[in-house]
């Protein structure tokens, strides 16, 4: 059976990135993708078969940005969709090459969640521009036509599958769209138990989104503890000015998953505080070390943490000091007896799991 991989973009080194090479491996299948910023991301070498990359680099425009993709999807992969015997979509713009499949060509889509600054994000998007200008042309009007867009496209799937409860809710209250829940695949062997440092950690991507700059400004009240900050992204350079001139704060940018494993294995606890996340792999990841995650009680956090038995949660709607509470609470001694409820609660997201629903779904709806 031929099966073909359409992900959005490897932009980053984040989880949806690592979800589509680990389910590659698992079922021989290629990848294509509109574009892959080497050394940003993961290694080329990862994709375990054939790579199709449609075009080059990131546009600097976001409104040409999104356009290009759907044009790279409609006109550039007809006569390499049409080779295989299943498709699996990862993301949004590359729905729209599914309007090239035959109808004897299955297909499902894995969602990570609707087109987020259009749907679940759209107030908050809309209320960050200045220019008014710019509200109406990429609000008021664009953001109709891409959500026009998107519900003509997942309307081509019989099978939409979601990452979470919090994206299964979103699909039915934006697009009206049922969903089964097959959650990330958690490398539960990867990382592992080193010591107890004695710093806190964040390696989610430095985004306005992930809100790295909060905590960044909470440590700047705590300089008897230590941050270590192991990514980068959109928002790094702001947060590196942040961080400037605080002993006690390290910004060290994307690291490579030895040096990772090293940073997850010897923090005390690590911190992850998204705007109402899709899901989230961040915590889970570093449980799987045993180590607890100070995260924000919203969207799929909840799915994953346990307060004050895999980590502690800050208010949806916290106050910096509201982290410096949580720091102060999850101290090291804390932390440790946590060490055995992290490792368990990771283990129900296991890759192992996500790999033998992904399989059964196929077998099922190939036979």
């Amino acid at each position: 059976m031929k099966i073909l991989i359409i992900h959005d973009r490897f932009m980053f080194r984040g989880g949806a990135e690592r979800l589509i090479l680990i389910m590659a491996r698992a079922l021989q299948a290629d990848i294509m993708t509109e574009f892959w910023i080497d050394g940003e991301t993961f290694n080329r070498a990862e994709a375990p078969s054939r790579l199709f990359i449609l075009d080059k680099g990131n546009p600097a425009y976001e409104v040409f940005r999104y356009f290009r993709a759907q044009f790279n999807f409609l006109f550039r992969t007809r006569k390499i969709v049409r080779q295989y015997d299943l498709v699996i979509f990862s993301g949004n713009n590359c729905l729209i090459t599914a309007w090239h499949l035959k109808t004897s060509q299955k297909r499902f889509v894995y969602c990570h969640s609707p087109v987020r600054h259009v749907f679940d994000l759209y107030k908050k998007f809309r209320t960050e521009r200045p220019e008014l200008w710019k509200k109406v042309v990429y609000y008021d009007l664009g953001a109709w036509g891409i959500r026009l867009i998107y519900w003509l496209n997942i309307w081509h799937f019989k099978i939409v599958l979601a990452n979470s409860k919090n994206t299964q809710d979103r699909l039915w209250k934006y697009c009206r769209k049922k969903s089964q829940i097959i959650h990330p695949p958690i490398q539960t062997n990867k990382f592992k138990w080193l010591a107890q440092g004695d710093y806190y950690l964040s390696f989610a991507r430095v985004d306005k989104l992930k809100r790295v700059g909060d905590v960044v400004r909470a440590f700047q009240k705590m300089p008897d503890k230590k941050l270590i900050v192991a990514s980068a992204g959109d928002d790094f350079e702001q947060v590196k000015k942040l961080a400037n001139g605080f002993d006690n704060i390290k910004i060290l940018g994307w690291q490579s998953d030895e040096e990772l494993k090293e940073l997850i294995g010897n923090c005390i606890a690590t911190i992850y505080i998204p705007i109402n996340e899709d899901f989230g792999m961040t915590p889970l990841e570093g449980m799987s070390a045993g180590k607890p995650c100070i995260g924000v009680d919203e969207g799929g956090l909840r799915e994953s943490i346990i307060d004050e038995q895999t980590g502690k949660f800050i208010p949806a709607k916290y106050l910096i000091d509201d982290i410096i509470k949580a720091v102060n609470w999850l101290t090291k001694e804390r932390a440790l007896l946590m060490r055995e409820n992290c490792q368990a609660r990771a283990g129900k997201f296991s890759q192992e799991k996500f790999i033998k629903s992904i399989r059964e779904l196929i077998y099922a709806n190939h036979h």
